[in-house]
């Protein structure tokens, strides 16, 4: 926790963000220049000392604003006069024996709040430059965390390291901002219920027997599928960049990985190995527009599946749709030339590379889709955890390192009446 009377917080608070890290930059580059010397004494020993001080004072800085977003995005309210310690022990109780979380909770928290793994301060890029070069040089609890933990098969990232990664995923998937939901999983599967039928409410006399109603519920079961991804990263990078510039490998890593998951959370066919997606599963309104598609003219498409989402007692939270899709409809105009509001009320729209559009219908082969819907029905499963494979001499002669990373995964649509899809859809 930051203490308000301390000299760096006078110097450095209420600074915008930009200047904060450019300075950040220029002490990690004079404190690397230090640490090139053979052997530091006097002054610059001091002056060490000193630069490493600030870096964590900004590392402490850093991991507490992150914090402050997260509870924001969460939707957590910070009154005047509350500290943060406070709010703090609020959200990992909040946590605890918890199944599904919501944007904005971090599968590495709940990990520790669930006793699945113990808080470190070691970075994935250090482990992973470790991994790939041998040089540990100031990651020596990422180093320690590597103890034990290659196989025959590659390495198995520790929990708390897995849990970074794959919280930078959740956070580019487009799905999970719709509104989906993420249901960690401890073990190869896992079964969770959902509410299938709500039954009614009825009238009855004075003394009359009473009507059964009952709620009816099923389950979903999760199956942690398995999903590699091959990342190919010059041994430059590995042996130059700023360790204390964090994430750079870890983003790298989360963007692929995220990429996928989107595609079959909209479109997977459920054939094995493969997930069922939104598009594939039985029950969702799916709406043609004409045996060779249809240009989108406006934005009655998108209000006519609001409108049968919503007929299905959900409220929609999102609208996902092709770049191309967004592009045509903000490009629309009245008689006299003026772009054209979009129409109140909408839910968020936002666009995804993972909705293609070279679909080919009837005679077209450049059509699309748009899928409307409550996107908290929709829940990705995580399997904590994940493996890397370390190919060490494939790629050696172009000087580049190569892993393949596994991570398992799975999508089950909990309400499939919550959504909607429009396809056919041409510019």
């Amino acid at each position: 926790m930051i203490d308000i009377k301390d000299p760096r917080w006078q110097k450095y608070h209420g600074l915008p963000e930009a200047q904060v890290a450019a300075e950040a930059q220029k002490i990690r580059a004079e404190a690397h220049e230090l640490a090139e010397r053979s052997e530091l004494q006097g002054a610059d020993a001091d002056r060490f000392e000193e630069l490493a001080d600030t870096l964590e004072y900004f590392k402490i800085r850093s991991e507490s604003r992150s914090r402050m977003l997260s509870l924001a995005d969460a939707g957590g309210h910070i009154e005047a006069g509350t500290s943060f310690d406070a709010k703090q022990k609020e959200t990992r109780a909040a946590l605890q024996g918890l199944q599904v979380l919501e944007r904005g909770q971090s599968v590495e928290q709940w990990s520790r709040e669930n006793g699945h793994s113990t808080a470190t301060d070691a970075n994935f890029d250090n482990y992973l430059r470790g991994i790939a070069t041998g040089k540990w040089k100031g990651a020596d609890a990422e180093r320690a965390l590597a103890e034990g933990t290659q196989s025959a098969g590659g390495y198995l990232v520790p929990t708390p390291l897995s849990n970074q990664v794959i919280d930078l995923a959740r956070n580019q998937l487009r799905v999970i901002e719709a509104g989906a939901i993420t249901v960690p999983m401890t073990s190869q599967t896992l079964r969770i219920p959902r509410l299938t039928g709500e039954g009614t409410a009825a009238w009855r006399l004075e003394n009359a027997a009473l009507t059964a109603s009952d709620l009816t519920f099923d389950a979903v079961t999760f199956k942690a599928r398995s999903l590699d991804r091959l990342i190919v990263m010059s041994r430059e990078l590995f042996e130059d960049s700023d360790p204390s510039a964090s994430n750079v490998i870890a983003q790298a890593f989360a963007a692929q990985l995220a990429a996928e998951i989107d595609r079959v959370a909209l479109r997977g066919t459920g054939v094995d190995p493969q997930p069922l997606g939104l598009l594939n599963t039985a029950g969702v309104p799916i709406t043609n527009h004409g045996a060779n598609g249809t240009a989108l003219p406006d934005y009655d498409w998108i209000l006519d599946s609001i409108g049968t989402v919503r007929q299905n007692n959900f409220e929609p939270s999102a609208v996902l749709l092709a770049p191309r899709s967004q592009t045509k409809l903000s490009k629309i105009k009245d008689t006299s030339g003026r772009y054209l509001d979009a129409p109140a009320n909408l839910p968020k729209v936002l666009t995804t590379n993972q909705v293609p559009t070279d679909l080919t219908v009837g005679t077209s082969s450049d059509t699309s889709e748009i899928y409307v819907g409550d996107f908290s029905q929709l829940a990705i499963g995580i399997r904590t955890g994940f493996s890397l494979r370390l190919l060490t001499e494939r790629y050696a002669d172009n000087g580049q390192v190569a892993f393949i990373a596994n991570i398992r995964a799975d999508v089950q649509v909990l309400q499939p009446k919550a959504f909607a899809i429009d396809l056919g859809v041409r510019p």
